[in-house]
């Protein structure tokens, strides 16, 4: 685990990007990404990166009862505060951990979800070869962030020391990535409804 990247988010947890309930356009957004994964009742669900359990929380209402997310965050103080949030829903289970070093059984998950943290993986083709093994046949793994490449990429690099070097890779090198571990790239897409990747495990 990066100490110093979960330092600096443990000092993020109360800031409005990590706590704030979503507004209407992250909303859209959202749904966007849900369409394209496919989601429906009773999917189980990988979500690293899951801050304060923003997303975690519609994720779980989402799959219902008969379905699982498993949400991690490297911050112990995010996973605080989406254990909060969450309550004492027991179709999920949050775990402060680097996803690369947690055990999942392999092909027992129907999604996975990365939403504005794939920049800070410190090795992307492991974290992606790792997730990818977790992957049901036919699954889906989902990149989403609410900007586009470049505006994530500029506002990282102006930001913390720990994170300025957390870029989005460029299209070609995400490409290479997935389909080094065995996913099938579906969409990369940009624009004012923000960066959304979407693969599928062959």
């Amino acid at each position: 685990m990066n100490n110093a990247k979960a330092e600096f988010f443990d000092s993020q947890v109360d800031e409005p990007w990590a706590s704030s309930a979503f507004g209407p356009a992250e909303m859209r957004t959202i749904d966007r990404m849900l369409r394209q994964a496919d989601f429906r009742e009773g999917m189980r669900v990988i979500e690293p990166g899951c801050g304060t359990g923003r997303l975690t929380a519609i994720l779980a209402e989402l799959v219902g009862r008969t379905g699982f997310v498993l949400a991690s965050d490297i911050s112990l103080n995010m996973i605080e505060a989406a254990r909060r949030r969450i309550g004492s829903l027991d179709n999920v289970s949050l775990e402060h951990a680097a996803i690369e070093s947690y055990q999942i059984d392999p092909k027992s998950f129907d999604v996975v979800i990365c939403h504005n943290v794939f920049p800070h993986f410190d090795h992307k083709p492991t974290v992606v070869a790792h997730l990818a093994s977790a992957l049901k046949m036919g699954g889906k793994f989902i990149v989403f962030h609410f900007m586009d490449s470049a505006g994530i990429n500029d506002l990282h690099r102006k930001a913390h020391r720990s994170v300025l070097n957390d870029l989005l890779p460029p299209e070609p090198e995400m490409r290479e990535i997935f389909e080094t571990a065995g996913l099938q790239i579906e969409l990369i897409t940009g624009g004012e409804f923000g960066y959304l990747l979407s693969a599928t495990r062959g």
